[in-house]
């Protein structure tokens, strides 16, 4: 996976989260000026912790931030060898036992296909996008991004955009109680856009 933007933010203050976005690539197509962007941003900035990256968050967060990634990219349907679903939290199968092709009709991801991980086989399930658009409107407050028109990264690098967002909640912002990096491949757009 290619990253395409390097994510430096301040740490919080309350429910707002300031930073700058910067196109690694110099062939750049803009900045997306959607608050989706801003919550895309929240989300990678728990799903990059690391040395110089946001910090943890609470257990309540931490499924939440699974949920909206499921939201965008579509869950996943645990299933053994033959498609049948598997119980929730086991490897046993589901009684009575129905076939995930069959019980998920329509919602399996046409270019997902099937996986294993964990010791679990599963099959993908589509994104929803409307759905993950209608908890950016109730978590993002605001969100604002201007591209800084003086400054451009040293070398082959690209352009650098100034954002600020505002949350409905400051535990949306509990892993960015310090100043942070990560890089991310989100750019503000959802699924099938």
């Amino acid at each position: 996976m290619t990253m395409i933007f390097d994510v430096y933010t301040d740490a919080t203050r309350g429910t707002t989260l300031s930073g700058t976005v910067q196109y690694r690539d110099p062939d750049n197509y803009g900045f997306n000026q959607g608050p989706a962007f801003g919550l895309q941003l929240i989300m990678e900035g728990w799903n990059e912790r690391g040395d110089f990256g946001p910090g943890s968050v609470s257990p309540a967060m931490e499924a939440e931030f699974k949920e909206l990634y499921e939201l965008y990219f579509g869950p996943k349907a645990r299933v053994d060898k033959k498609g049948f679903l598997l119980e929730d939290g086991s490897t046993e199968v589901r009684i009575p036992r129905v076939q995930a092709e069959e019980f998920y009709r329509g919602r399996i991801h046409p270019y997902g296909g099937r996986g294993f991980s964990d010791g679990v086989h599963y099959i993908d399930l589509v994104p929803e996008p409307g759905a993950f658009a209608r908890r950016t409107e109730e978590i993002i407050v605001s969100w604002e991004i201007a591209e800084d028109d003086d400054f451009e990264i040293d070398g082959d690098g690209g352009t650098s955009a100034s954002f600020t967002l505002q949350v409905s909640d400051p535990r949306y912002l509990e892993h960015f109680r310090k100043n942070a990096f990560f890089q991310t491949t989100f750019t503000g757009h959802l699924p099938g856009a």
